[in-house]
């Protein structure tokens, strides 16, 4: 519970920053590791009640930068559609993953959806998620 706390603040500090200023922020390394998978829910009920409702992919990427922070390995995926659509285009989703797993475990985006790229590199993360469970 504290850790989900903790990151609601931390969502909330840091939801004046620019995209790029936040993914930029996933490279360095959080001061402290955690290892309780915190509530997503609340963080982004909290992001919503005081900042109201913003892109998908603003969302998500506050969500991961606020975990990382807190010392949770959380990525931010960016991915796209398989196939484009009727004009020629991609639409492109982006997911949260904690220690390399969808927050939305019973279907996980990867199966019908084309991953692009993560934030922050996912050797990184995975090294750390190991160093948790281990």
């Amino acid at each position: 519970m504290t850790t989900t706390i903790i990151a609601m603040w931390t969502a909330l500090r840091l939801r004046r920053q620019d995209l790029p200023d936040l993914i930029a922020g996933m490279g360095r390394p959080p001061r402290r590791r955690r290892t309780v998978r915190p509530a997503v829910t609340p963080i982004v009920l909290t992001l919503r009640l005081f900042a109201g409702f913003c892109a998908p992919m603003r969302e998500n990427t506050l969500v991961v930068a606020a975990l990382h922070r807190c010392g949770i390995p959380a990525q931010l995926v960016v991915g796209a559609d398989p196939l484009p659509e009727s004009h020629g285009g991609y639409r492109v989703y982006t997911w949260i993953e904690i220690a390399g797993v969808p927050l939305d475990a019973d279907a996980p985006p990867g199966n019908y959806l084309v991953e692009l790229i993560r934030f922050p590199k996912s050797d990184e993360v995975l090294q750390w998620a190991h160093s948790i469970q281990s």
